[in-house]
C-alpha cells in the first residue's frame, strides 16, 4: 500500500469566477460589490491594504463569506468618473495563504472608462539594480509635495522582477508621481529605511505615456539620532542613523583613552585603557546633543585573537595584517619569514596609527615564494586576547604581473568618482575631472566600475531630498565587467552626462 500524500501543495492564488456588478462596469450605480472566487478566502489588514482611487472621501468595508468577498462603499460617487479598487495584499486563499496581489476591480459611473495608462521602471539610485515590488503611486493635483508622507496614492501599481510597472485606467489630468520601496506595505512614506523616488515636475497626462526611469534612494534622516550604544570590556560602541561629522564627546568619570576609531562615519568606537563598570558620555555635533548612560555588559569567555592578512599582489614589498581591535606586538622576533631554502628571516614590523594593523616591510625577490609565520601569543589586543600560531603563503611579483586601466571620458565641471569593486567591496577609488583617468598596477581579475557624479564636490555620493525636490547624485555602472590582465593596458571609453 502507498500512503496518501494529499497531492501537491497549492501555490496558486484565488482566481475570480464572477463579479456582480461586472468588472469594468460602466454606468455603475451600486454601493455593493460581490466577488466570487474559486477557493475559500481569508482577509488580512483590509483597511490598510484596500485602496480606491480617485479617493474623494469614499470608504470601503470588506467582508468574507466562504468563497465570496463583499465590498460596501460609503460616500458619494462622482458622476462620469472611473474608479479603481485595488485589494493590495489583503486577499488570500484559506488553506495555504496564497496572496492574490493587487487585484483590481474597475468601474465607471459614466458611459466610458478612463483609459490612459503609464509605464516605466524603478531602480536603486546607488546600486543601479532594478527594484522588485516597489510601489509607484499617482496623486491627483492639487496636492502638496508632502502628500506621499500623509496619504495613499489615488492610483498605484507594483513593479515586477525587472522593475517594470504599469498603471491603467487613469483619468486625464495632472499628477505627482512617487516610487516607494517599503517593508510595511502601507503605501505611505513613513520610515527612513524606505527608498523613495520622484519626478521633479508634475505629470500632465492626456494619453498613454512611457516615463523615464525613477531612481529611488534612502534619504538622510533630518535629525541625527543614536541607534545603538554599548560598553563591552573597555570598548564603547556607538551607531548613529547617518554619518556624523566632527562628533565631540566627554566621558564621566574621566578616563584615559587608548584609541578613537571610525570618526566621521555613522559609527564611533572609543577604546579605554581601563575597564569601567559604568560611565556617562555627552555627545555633541552640529545640531545634535545627547547624554547617554552605559553599563558594562557581561563579558563572554575570551576568544582567540583573529587576524586577516591583506595578501594582494603588490610591488611595494609591504604586507598588512588587520585586526578588528587595537593590537600590541609582544615579541617582534616571533614574526618572521621562511623561504624555499628553509632560511628564517627576521622582518621589520610596526603598528599603524590606529594600532589595528601590523605593517611588514621586506625587500622581496620577484616571483619567489615565502611563508610568513606569526608564533603563538606574539600579539595581544585590548581585551588581552592572544593569537594562535599562524602561517601565510606570500609571493612577490614584478610590474609585469599587473595590469593598467585607462578610462577615456569627457572633461567635467563636476568632479567624478571612479570606484572599482570586487563584489561590493571597493578596492580602488580615484576622483578627477580630466578626460583621461589612469589606474596603474591593478591585480589581474574582473572588476565592476562605478561612476558617481559628485555634484557638490564633497568626495562622496549624496542621496536626494524629496521635499526640496533634489534628486540623488547620479550613479552609473560600466555595462560590461572590467577584466584586467597581467602586463596589459585596458582602455575603455565613457561619456558622463
Amino acid at each position: 500500500m502507498v500512503a496518501l500524500t494529499g497531492g501537491e501543495k497549492d501555490t496558486i492564488a484565488p482566481q475570480l469566477l464572477k463579479a456582480k456588478p461586472n468588472n469594468f462596469q460602466t454606468n455603475f450605480n451600486s454601493n455593493n460589490i460581490e466577488l466570487l472566487f474559486d477557493e475559500y478566502l481569508q482577509l488580512k489588514n483590509a483597511e490598510e491594504q484596500i485602496i480606491i482611487g480617485p479617493n474623494n472621501g469614499l470608504k470601503i468595508k470588506a467582508k468574507i463569506k466562504g468563497k465570496k468577498i463583499g465590498l460596501t462603499l460609503s460616500g458619494d460617487l462622482k458622476e462620469n468618473t472611473t474608479y479603481n479598487i485595488n485589494l493590495g495584499e489583503a486577499l488570500s486563499d484559506y488553506t495555504e495563504s496564497n496572496i492574490l496581489r493587487d487585484f483590481q476591480y474597475v468601474f465607471s459611473t459614466g458611459a466610458n472608462l478612463d483609459s490612459i495608462s503609464i509605464r516605466g521602471q524603478v531602480k536603486d539610485a546607488f546600486k543601479g539594480d532594478y527594484l522588485k515590488d516597489a510601489i509607484v503611486g499617482l496623486y491627483a493635483l492639487p496636492v502638496s509635495d508632502s502628500c506621499v508622507y500623509l496619504n495613499k496614492p489615488d492610483y498605484y501599481a507594483r513593479t515586477n522582477a525587472q522593475g517594470y510597472y504599469q498603471i491603467k485606467n487613469i483619468k486625464e489630468g495632472k499628477y505627482k508621481i512617487f516610487a516607494l520601496a517599503e517593508s510595511n506595505n502601507n503605501k505611505i512614506y513613513d520610515n527612513n529605511e524606505e527608498l523613495i523616488g520622484f519626478y521633479d515636475t508634475d505629470l500632465d497626462l492626456k494619453k498613454d505615456t512611457a516615463l523615464s526611469v525613477i531612481a529611488a534612494f534612502r534619504a538622510l534622516p533630518s535629525k541625527i539620532k543614536l541607534k545603538e550604544s554599548s560598553l563591552k570590556g573597555n570598548k564603547i560602541s556607538l551607531l548613529f542613523n547617518q554619518k556624523v561629522k566632527n562628533i565631540q564627546y566627554q566621558i564621566t568619570p574621566k578616563t584615559n583613552i587608548l584609541l578613537v576609531d571610525k570618526i566621521n562615519t555613522d559609527s564611533l568606537e572609543i577604546y579605554l585603557k581601563d575597564k569601567k563598570d559604568s560611565l556617562s558620555i555627552v555627545l555633541t555635533a552640529e545640531g545634535y546633543r545627547d547624554t547617554i548612560l552605559l553599563k558594562s555588559e557581561k563579558e563572554k569567555k575570551k576568544n582567540t585573537l583573529n587576524l586577516d592578512i591583506n595578501n594582494y599582489q603588490n610591488t611595494q614589498n609591504t604586507i598588512y595584517i588587520n585586526s578588528l581591535t587595537p593590537l600590541t606586538i609582544i615579541n617582534k622576533d616571533s614574526i618572521y619569514f621562511k623561504t624555499d631554502s628553509l632560511n628564517y628571516i627576521k622582518v621589520n614590523t610596526k603598528l599603524s596609527d590606529n594600532t589595528k594593523e601590523i605593517i611588514i616591510n621586506y625587500s622581496f625577490e620577484n616571483n619567489k615564494k615565502y611563508e610568513l609565520f606569526i608564533a603563538d601569543s606574539a600579539l595581544v589586543n585590548n581585551n588581552t586576547e592572544h593569537n594562535k600560531s599562524l602561517k601565510y603563503q606570500v609571493k612577490s611579483y614584478n610590474e609585469e604581473s599587473f595590469g593598467n586601466l585607462i578610462i577615456n571620458t569627457n572633461p567635467s565641471a563636476n568632479q567624478i568618482i571612479y570606484e572599482l569593486l570586487v563584489g561590493e567591496k571597493i578596492v580602488y577609488r580615484v576622483i578627477g575631472k580630466s578626460d583621461k583617468i589612469n589606474i596603474k598596477l591593478l591585480n589581474p581579475g574582473e572588476y565592476k566600475l562605478r561612476i558617481i557624479k559628485d555634484e557638490n564636490n564633497n568626495n562622496s555620493w549624496d542621496a536626494g531630498n524629496c521635499l526640496l525636490k533634489r534628486q540623488a547624485e547620479k550613479v552609473s555602472y560600466y555595462p560590461a565587467g572590467v577584466k584586467v590582465r597581467a602586463n596589459w593596458d585596458l582602455e575603455i571609453n565613457l561619456k558622463t552626462k
